[in-house]
């Protein structure tokens, strides 16, 4: 009763010329809903965009059912529709003997095609040529079920992924205490992926003062008003709030400096001052004035800006994505179907890493995910009374520490000049975007059987 991944029947169908140019992209998708109410997705949203066709046709249909309402389950429906769409393009590899990534590179997108914008950053190519360095491409026989490990079929599957971009309406305040300490402020949640240890340092880089001298209070509605955690746009959205009131802080003290009389830079030009440290001075360093000091001298305990941070018209001039491309090595036991994943590579583009330990932990997450939406993960009905057979984790299975591979993350770390002032761009859920699909193309080498239903369970080796 608290939702789950719609289902989804999807229909591809790409045309292509011999030396590997796609004509165009057909992809008619139909999702589940419940009869009393509509929940639609964005599961034709990565064929729109992520391949250079002149013709690409999408069509997104609802069908109701008798059951509740889903939900975005742990990834949104990019995650289902590039099950598709890189599944395909796998296929249409093999079908004219082309390396995957060859096959996509010759198909890169320099522009968003759909709205006819540039990109505001675009290093997918990058991340396929470092994926694909890291986790050993060239090694890799293109011939299904070539390869062996201990017994068992090895197999190689690789994607692409693309998914939105942007920044939301997000407020935040800073306050400068006496001692020099900043009290950073915003309503925006932290469930887990390490939001407040971002900000803080956001704020701490954007004022200029170590990050130990910043406190940050979150969570609480009574705070400056911030977007929900979810679609990938936390980052950006308080991010850019947190960076602006930082600024303003610095502005505020430099507009406060020139016009105190008495005040070393009384008379001065804000842009004359600079502010470093905790400190204003001249160009020269020659004056040089405390920020705690110059609150003492105009009898102040403390002083607090607050800023709202939106969106621009970057959203009218760019298309804002971020991109990953996906490597894994699957292990298939040629007797029983079992499959284990090896390894895996993810290469992503996501703008400017904040920080690499949290942003490293969320690839860790998406890839667990990912796992069990892959191989594991089903809610198995009985339709004559409408109950879940597997409703405990005794039968509804999930990646378990037994279960995991090794996780290489590859960033690529260039900030977005475009479309916030860190120059980050979405992280949480662009790596489940094709992820899937990596696991199903390595499953076809191993094997040579194309499995086009989630998830990839070991009766589906044996069937007709």
């Amino acid at each position: 009763m608290v939702g789950y991944r719609p289902e989804s029947i999807q229909n591809l169908h790409i045309g292509a010329m011999q030396d590997g140019t796609i004509a165009g992209i057909s992809h008619e998708a139909f999702g589940s809903t419940s009869a009393y109410e509509e929940f639609a997705e964005r599961i034709t949203d990565p064929t729109r965009v992520m391949y250079a066709s002149p013709y690409v046709k999408t069509d997104y249909k609802l069908v109701p059912v008798d059951m509740s309402t889903p939900c975005w389950a742990r990834a949104p429906g990019e995650a289902s529709g590039s099950f598709a769409l890189e599944s395909g393009i796998d296929e249409l590899s093999y079908t004219l003997k082309m390396d995957p990534i060859t096959l996509r590179l010759k198909n890169f997108a320099d522009k968003d095609l759909e709205k006819n914008l540039p990109w505001s950053s675009n290093y997918l190519k990058e991340c396929y040529e470092k994926g694909a360095a890291r986790f050993g491409w060239s090694k890799r026989n293109p011939e299904p079920r070539t390869m062996q490990k201990n017994g068992w079929l090895l197999g190689m599957g690789m994607t692409g992924g693309v998914y939105k971009a942007e920044r939301q309406p997000a407020s935040a305040s800073i306050t400068l205490k006496g001692d020099g300490t900043l009290l950073l402020q915003s309503s925006v949640a932290d469930v887990g992926p390490g939001s407040a240890t971002i900000m803080t340092q956001i704020a701490a880089d954007a004022y200029g003062i170590d990050v130990s001298k910043v406190q940050f209070e979150w969570g609480n509605s009574k705070l400056p008003p911030a977007p929900g955690q979810f679609g990938s746009h936390t980052t950006a959205s308080v991010g850019s709030a947190v960076y602006d009131a930082a600024r303003a802080l610095q502005q505020r003290l430099k507009e406060l400096a020139v016009n105190t009389i008495g005040s070393a830079f009384n008379g001065k030009k804000t842009d004359e001052l600079i502010f470093k440290g905790g400190f204003l001075s001249s160009f020269d360093g020659k004056i040089k004035l405390a920020a705690t000091d110059l609150l003492k001298s105009l009898r102040m305990n403390e002083l607090k800006v607050t800023k709202e941070s939106k969106p621009g018209t970057e959203k009218e001039a760019f298309s804002g994505k971020s991109f990953c491309a996906n490597f894994v090595e699957v292990l298939v036991h040629p007797r029983t179907g079992v499959v284990r994943i090896n390894r895996v590579v993810s290469a992503i583009d996501a703008g400017k890493i904040i920080n690499l330990k949290t942003a490293t932990s969320q690839v860790y997450g998406s890839v667990t995910w990912g796992m069990g939406l892959a191989l594991m993960e089903e809610g198995v009905r009985d339709h004559r009374y409408g109950r879940y057979v597997n409703n405990d984790l005794a039968d509804y299975h999930v990646p378990v520490n037994a279960d995991f591979p090794s996780i290489d993350v590859l960033f690529i770390d260039k900030p977005d000049p475009i479309l916030d002032p860190m120059g980050a761009k979405g992280l949480g859920e662009i790596v489940m975007v094709g992820f899937t699909a990596a696991v199903a193309n390595a499953v076809f080498h191993a094997t040579g059987k194309r499995i086009r239903s989630l998830p990839i369970t070991p009766d589906k080796f044996f069937e007709e």
